[in-house]
């Protein structure tokens, strides 16, 4: 089984209501605006796609912030680019939020986001009902919303207690299956260390513990812009894609069921 694992792709950088400029996407936009907008490159995404074509993956996994300030024109014009992906039926597409994607406490911009991503995912994984498992290929893939709206300058993210119980659950009843992991936030840095607290998954010491038992095969991640993987100590992996459209790598994994191992490599796309 072939995954192809990308994140971040960050439109936007605009606001379409007036209340935005009255809480945190006024920052949010500037911030685009100003500084990272020159670091994206938007044709990485297309020759994804191109590559994604060629690869033939059963799986491609999107994990989250695909907008910038969450405005329901950014979610509009996100799923507009990701469109051929959905579009193509010869692979499960499986996506997660990202903290960007629930930026502020607003009903609009909430629902956007719950409407985009339940057509990115085919209408088969309803976010209003995360978690979700998917057993594919001899996997166990789950997948969690970790958003939720931060102040200031704070980007960290939160597992909800009932969550983690049924992460837990569903971990147990895998048995002998590899479980897999999508989230948006990485569970430690490339060194292995805890991120800092405002960028940090909150109540998110179990899914470590976890990770380094083994329970969890694979991390999948996004959030932190830089690529990177790590390997614990019970050789269960952290994969964290980076942004697409701005380091322009997506992560390759295959699984060979045989003997129930995965290996990695990088695909480059700029």
């Amino acid at each position: 089984m072939k995954i192809i694992h990308f994140s971040d792709i960050h439109t936007g950088g605009r606001f379409d209501r007036f209340n935005a400029l009255f809480d945190k996407r006024i920052i949010g936009t500037l911030n685009y605006k100003l500084r990272r907008r020159r670091h994206v490159i938007w044709e990485n995404l297309q020759k994804a796609i191109d590559i994604i074509e060629r690869e033939k993956p059963d799986i491609v996994i999107n994990t989250g912030d695909i907008t910038s300030v969450s405005e329901p024109g950014e979610f509009a014009e996100a799923l507009r680019r990701l469109q051929p992906i959905v579009d193509n039926n010869n692979h499960t597409f499986i996506n997660v939020p990202g903290n960007h994607d629930h930026y502020v406490d607003n009903n609009e911009c909430i629902k956007s986001k719950e409407a985009t991503y339940n057509a990115l995912n085919r209408d088969l994984l309803p976010i209003e009902n995360f978690p979700h498992r998917l057993e594919k290929g001899g996997v166990t893939f789950i997948m969690v919303d970790e958003s939720r709206p931060n102040s200031g300058t704070q980007s960290s993210g939160y597992l909800k207690p009932e969550d983690l119980k049924k992460i837990q659950l569903w971990a147990s009843e895998a048995k002998e299956k590899p479980v897999v992991l999508v989230g948006h936030y990485p569970l430690k840095n490339k060194l292995g260390e805890p991120l800092a607290t405002r960028r940090a998954l909150e109540n998110g010491n179990e899914l470590v513990s976890m990770l380094e038992k083994g329970e969890i095969t694979v991390n999948l991640c996004g959030h932190i812009h830089a690529p990177f993987i790590r390997e614990e100590k019970s050789g269960s992996l952290e994969i964290c894609a980076g942004s697409l459209t701005i380091g322009g790598h997506l992560n390759k994994l295959e699984f060979d069921s045989d003997s129930k191992s995965f290996s990695h490599s990088w695909i480059k796309v700029n």
